[in-house]
Parts: C-alpha cells; structure tokens; sequence
C-alpha cells in the first residue's frame, strides 16, 4: 500500500457545491513490488478523514480494505453457491 499526501481532491459540500480537499491518495497493490496495483482510492479531510495525518490515513485504509476484502468474500460465496451476484 502506497499513501501519498493529496492537495487536489474534489468532493461535494452539503450545498451540492465541488470543492478542492487535502488529503491523501491510497494506492493497494498485490505484493511489495507494486506492479500490479489492485484498488485507487482517496480520503479527503473533514469527509473520510477528521485531521490531515497519516496516521488517520492508515486507520481509514485498513478499514477500507478490510470492508472490501469482506464484500468480495461474499461475492464469490454467492457464486459458489449459485446464487449469482
């Protein structure tokens, strides 16, 4: 996992309104070569974040992965079992 600090993050305020975020972009990849990158996503402070640290960043990333490891286990689950998706 890569985590890079961001200046450029866009997200909507309660307005509807496109603003500019600091945060960071997180960057999964399949093993420690980071050839093959698996998921890109980000964290914006005051949204996914509560302060501008990487420590927070981290925290958030886990718990991203971990979420969507889970979903994943589910999906195959449902075809293994011919539930489809």
């Amino acid at each position: 996992m890569k985590i890079t600090p961001d200046t450029d993050l866009h997200r909507e305020d309660k307005d509807g309104k496109d603003i500019c975020c600091n945060g960071f972009t997180i960057e999964v990849f399949a093993d420690e070569s980071e050839k093959l990158e698996i998921d890109v996503f980000s964290a914006a402070v005051d949204f996914e974040l509560l302060n501008n640290s990487i420590e927070e960043a981290e925290q958030f990333a886990r718990e991203y992965i971990d979420f969507e490891e889970k979903e994943y286990c589910n999906i195959v689950d449902q075809i293994d079992s011919g539930g489809g998706i």
